[in-house]
């Protein structure tokens, strides 16, 4: 059973000591049998004093102060800002109010991955404007600017998000934390007013609600129970299980309640994923390749909708390290020789695709520890090909982390075993770009620095104590570095990003120098 939170900050201000405050946090729980409901949002009515407002799930917080008008408290605020946002089922649109202090703006929605979806310009009035947006993907981001401002909300869509994207301006609207349908003042409470709870979420395209009343006295709790809703979309399939040989792969998993069908596709694209009916198992191969990683998407569907998507994962046994590998490893010297691109062999070995490691195998550890030993002063990463090994291990500094405090901060350096990336944006930057094993000038050719990269990744991988990890690295940097190394793993050089193949199936957007970063090498 899961439950979704949403918190209302209210401060009250006593009658008779009107310099000292109190506050009070009113929680909001959804129970639900799954995961398939989201909080679209709760309406609040003080039936004591006439007046209410609504909370828009799952950022929004309202603060109030016992009889004080907020309209008072907003007109002398002049930021241009984003407000809230709201699911309107009646024609599945998303509306957003915003405070816009200017005549004209500019308002443009982007999925989550920085991809522009639509744009338009409006002129409209001093004050609170309403903005509706129609076919915005499942999570978006809306931005608005005006005279040289910018503010952005997130937003969820639960409605369709296949139409074609529009954005609508219905002009000047009340102030948003005040809006009221019982009277035109703001929202005020005092303790003990009769307050009358109303939690709305959406299930197959139809609004669903349930309500509570209360005299709060204190802070307080409230849970709404949509564990009965049963006209909703499958949950993910949580857990499965694998089989892995040199024979075949196969994934198996529990039946997902409410759920008609599934689909699966090697790829993150479920237009072109096979449907699998109620079968809860898919095979592959032979052949099967040794001491590689293998992954498999699958979703639930029903009448209602579409699961998320879960990510299957499976590895063929990995080959133990060969003595030629131990005798690279374990070379003498402090450092270890970084392999040229443009000497044989190897440019052979940089042009090789990697194989996993055996984690039963101590080395790597070792192996790991003296790459660091050669990449921390010069660069910011390494991969094992860069020292003549084909394995699948890197080496690099998250520069999203920081250890240490003061003048000893710095960011630290980790190591990833059988590392692959498993879901990219669409959404590229074109990035200055460098690398170990290509040597600036002298007697090599000149290599322009740059590539293209995608602005977030999420990795799949193994850390030193042989766990399991799956992580979204939203760092445009640090993701950066992620995608240099692990392209060393499937023999790709930086410069071979310079042109995209599939460039339709991208978004290119302008991007800066990392200023005040290392150069990638």
């Amino acid at each position: 059973m899961n439950r979704l939170f949403i918190v209302v900050i209210i401060f009250l201000v006593p009658v008779l000591t009107m310099a000292q405050k109190a506050r009070y946090t009113f929680r909001f729980v959804m129970e639900q049998s799954g995961s398939q409901l989201a909080i679209d949002s709760v309406f609040v009515e003080n039936l004591s004093s006439q007046c209410d407002t609504m909370i828009y799930s799952p950022t929004a917080s309202l603060r109030v102060n016992v009889l004080a008008d907020l309209d008072s408290e907003y007109e002398t605020d002049s930021r241009l800002r984003a407000e809230s946002w709201h699911f309107d089922a009646a024609d599945n649109s998303v509306c957003v109010s915003a405070f816009v202090p200017y005549d004209k703006v500019k308002v443009s929605m982007f999925d989550i991955s920085g991809r522009l979806f639509c744009s338009s310009d409006f002129v409209v009035d001093y004050g609170y404007n309403e903005f509706k947006f129609f076919g915005s993907p499942r999570n978006a981001v809306v931005s608005l600017t005006c005279d040289g401002e910018e503010t952005t909300l997130s937003i969820v869509n639960a409605g369709d998000t296949s139409s074609r994207c529009l954005i609508q301006c219905l002009g000047r609207t009340s102030a948003l934390l005040s809006k009221s349908q019982l009277a035109l003042g703001g929202f005020v409470f005092h303790r003990g007013d009769q307050l009358r709870f109303t939690m709305y979420s959406n299930s197959c395209g139809d609004v669903i609600s349930r309500e509570q009343l209360d005299n709060p006295m204190s802070s307080s709790e409230y849970t709404f129970d949509f564990t009965g809703i049963q006209n909703i979309r499958p949950d993910l399939i949580s857990e499965y299980d694998s089989v892995c040989n040199m024979d075949l792969i196969q994934w198996t998993w529990q039946p997902v309640e409410g759920a008609d069908g599934y689909k699966y596709c090697y790829s993150n694209d479920y237009e072109s994923a096979v449907d699998l009916g109620t079968t809860t198992a898919v095979t592959f191969g032979p052949p099967i390749d040794s001491s590689s990683s293998y992954r498999m998407y699958v979703w639930a569907y029903n009448e209602c909708g579409v699961s998320d998507a879960n990510v299957l994962h499976a590895s063929s046994p990995a080959r133990h390290v060969t003595d030629a590998e131990y005798e690279t490893a374990t070379a003498e010297g402090s450092t270890l020789r970084i392999m040229n691109i443009f000497l044989q062999p190897d440019s052979t070995i940089l042009r090789t695709p990697s194989i996993n490691v055996n984690m039963e195998d101590t080395i790597w550890n070792y192996l790991a520890q003296r790459m660091y030993q050669t990449a921390r002063t010069t660069g910011v990463g390494i991969a094992a090909p860069q020292v003549g090994i084909n394995r699948n291990l890197v080496c690099l500094q998250r520069w999203d982390k920081t250890s240490g405090t003061g003048p000893f901060a710095s960011h630290p350096w980790e190591f990833y075993f059988n590392p692959q990336i498993v879901e990219y944006a669409d959404s590229v930057v074109r990035r200055d770009d460098g690398c170990l094993s290509v040597p600036d000038g002298g007697d090599y050719p000149v290599i322009d620095g740059f590539s293209y990269r995608a602005i977030w990744v999420k990795v799949a991988y193994y850390d030193t104590e042989g766990v399991f990890h799956e992580e979204k690295i939203t760092h445009q940097y640090t993701a950066h570095i992620f995608q240099h190394e692990i392209d060393h793993l499937n023999a790709v050089m930086f410069f071979d990003r310079q042109v995209e193949e599939n460039a339709f199936k991208y978004t290119i957007i302008e991007g800066d120098s990392y200023d005040g970063l290392p150069d990638i090498r």
